[in-house]
């Protein structure tokens, strides 16, 4: 008998029918701070789904009142990762002091999704700059060359990382707005 990673053993079980409650749960918490910014998942935790109802804990009653009304800009979020869709979301701060917090994993710089991979080969940078001049110009250099292997944002259309498009689906400053304007 082979042995299987955690992963492959818990997506096998819920590709079993009477799994599927708790994969759609799963991808609900993978893409919940994703769908409604980190500034919000901070105060707010799914905690359940039943009958095709999403529950979502928070940490007060500002943030549940606030959240019920863009619920629908969030269920369609959060729809396009579910095979059977969520028709409703309730917020409550029932459940909030009884939930444990989430710890976060370790990352490193690298995995962070404003990161740039260098596009400038450190071989450029050994000699030190002869004036300021120089020194500018070497950075200007390698400014350009990370801005033309970058994507655009959807939204502002400025060039953004990879990492935040793939997390945020638009650029970290354009999602900082859309925070501000959720509160």
């Amino acid at each position: 008998m082979a042995l299987e990673d955690l992963e492959g053993l818990i997506k096998g079980l819920e590709s079993q029918e009477s799994w599927q409650a708790q994969r759609q749960f799963r991808l609900v918490v993978q893409y919940w701070p994703k769908t409604v910014g980190f500034a919000v998942a901070r105060q707010t935790r799914p905690v359940s789904i039943q009958r095709a109802t999403l529950y979502v804990a928070t940490s007060t009653p500002v943030w549940a009142q606030t959240l019920f009304y863009e619920r629908i800009k969030i269920l369609k979020k959060l729809n396009r990762h579910q095979r059977q869709p969520i028709k409703n979301i309730r917020f409550s701060t029932a459940q909030w002091g009884q939930l444990p917090r989430p710890t976060r994993p370790a990352t490193s710089l690298k995995q962070h999704p404003s990161y740039i991979e260098p596009a400038i080969a450190p071989q450029v940078f050994k000699d030190p700059p002869q004036t300021p001049l120089e020194a500018f110009n070497r950075w200007a250099q390698a400014i350009q060359q990370n801005l033309a292997v970058q994507a655009f944002c959807p939204q502002c259309r400025c060039h953004c990382p990879q990492g935040e498009l793939d997390r945020w689906d638009i650029c970290a400053m354009c999602a900082a707005k859309s925070m501000r304007s959720v509160r």
